[in-house]
């Protein structure tokens, strides 16, 4: 005899968690607090995790399950809790166009620029990353990269367009032929989530041993983030500069301030 079936019951610490993740800005205004961990609820807990660091700087998996770690970070979501605290340094070695490039979007994170209020995917800073797009107040990466890119280049170099979503860029560039199994400071990292979402900003520089990127990327624990990553945790890198840059530009292990120094928001 088949067994009785019941819908899944609310449960308080979903609705916690769901609350935390629309506070951060994440379900595109759409706010459940039904308590069910659905699809839509899995995702933004996946993205939130791609743009977070748990309590020692270290970028948490985008795995989907709120363990200790995803908790700590929903309740320390921003400010001196979400600094890597890595001292930006660009490499030697760049082209000309590389080098202005990091120029600007060092200039950029040294501001600062984060979110005002936390969540709100906004504030004057970043509401000029959307250019001509019309759009305003919506997750911010893609923006970012497609506004330096243009700033530099003097063109949108994916499709002579702004692009405001991770995937269609990917897709778009991928169809250029500007994909490249080996980044260089200046090239974008991508990473794709389920449900249509993603994840980009730009590599800034490599250690030694090259089993980390280090990264500039928009829309990170509500601001412009420097970062690292595992360079297994990302999915494609992108040349849009496609400028001959050679492999030997200055590869270095970027120092890190101690937790309560000076530094960015």
């Amino acid at each position: 005899m088949p067994k009785t079936l019941k819908r899944q019951a609310p449960d308080l610490d979903v609705v916690r968690l769901q609350k935390l993740l629309s506070f951060n800005g994440y379900f595109n205004r759409r706010i459940p607090e039904h308590g069910i961990f659905d699809t839509i609820t899995f995702e933004n807990v996946q993205m939130f995790q791609l743009q977070h660091l748990d309590k020692t700087g270290t970028p948490l998996s985008p795995d989907g399950v709120v363990g200790p770690k995803t908790w700590w970070a929903l309740s320390h979501p921003s400010g001196q809790d979400q600094k890597s605290h890595i001292k930006t340094e660009a490499p030697i070695g760049l082209t000309p166009v590389r080098a202005r490039l990091m120029d600007l979007i060092l200039a950029e994170h040294a501001k600062p620029v984060f979110e005002v209020p936390d969540g709100a995917n906004r504030s004057p800073d970043i509401d000029g990353y959307w250019g001509g797009t019309g759009v305003i107040g919506a997750p911010w990466c893609c923006a970012f990269v497609s506004w330096a890119l243009q700033r530099i280049l003097g063109v949108y170099p994916i499709q002579g367009r702004h692009h405001i979503g991770v995937q269609k860029m990917w897709q778009a560039a991928s169809r250029l032929e500007m994909a490249v199994a080996s980044p260089k400071p200046g090239d974008l990292f991508i990473q794709i989530m389920s449900g249509g979402k993603g994840h980009t900003g730009f590599v800034i520089g490599m250690p030694p041993s090259g089993d980390i990127v280090y990264t500039c990327e928009g829309n990170c624990g509500n601001r412009l983030k420097v970062g690292q990553r595992p360079l297994s945790s990302i999915h494609h890198f992108v040349d849009c500069i496609r400028d001959g840059q050679a492999e030997d530009f200055s590869r270095k292990t970027l120092e890190i301030d101690p937790p309560g120094g000076g530094g960015t928001r």
